[in-house]
């Protein structure tokens, strides 16, 4: 064999190597695409159940496991396959949802109990109703 065939290998086994290299990254590029759809849909369906069963107290064990059973549902009606490790994964995402919501709610300040409606005064003599007044003047207003 001459130097251009020697050449000609290496070049042939630097296409080989470059072929192989990029199938190989093409799967770990689809492989994690595919990860990254699935916590997407994991953590939508979680929060969008979530959100369901607050409305009926998320915090009861029952509804709590309807919220996990629906978003796996949902996960399967996608075309995931759910395991063990990832049932227990959407428990703890189920828990993070929960969190997520109470943090939103109490940031908006906004409380899941029924507040006491404020008590409104009635028959209240004239002399003991207070009477706003002027800023300036410090007098009551019509007097």
């Amino acid at each position: 064999m001459t130097i251009n065939d020697w050449i000609e290998v290496g070049f042939l086994a630097s296409w080989i190597i470059c072929l192989v290299g990029v199938g190989v990254f093409s799967h770990i590029h689809f492989k994690n695409k595919r990860a990254e759809r699935y916590r997407q849909d994991a953590v939508f369906a979680m929060e969008k159940w979530v959100g369901y069963y607050d409305k009926q107290a998320v915090e009861n064990p029952e509804k709590a496991a309807g919220a996990l059973n629906d978003a796996v549902k949902e996960l399967q009606g996608k075309g995931y396959k759910i395991n063990d490790q990832n049932v227990k994964d959407l428990e703890a995402l189920r828990e993070w949802a929960v969190t997520r919501l109470r943090f939103e709610q109490a940031k908006a300040d906004v409380d899941n109990t029924v507040k006491p409606e404020p008590e409104i005064a009635e028959n209240v003599p004239a002399n003991e109703v207070v009477q706003p007044t002027e800023p300036e003047t410090g007098e009551v207003n019509g007097k």
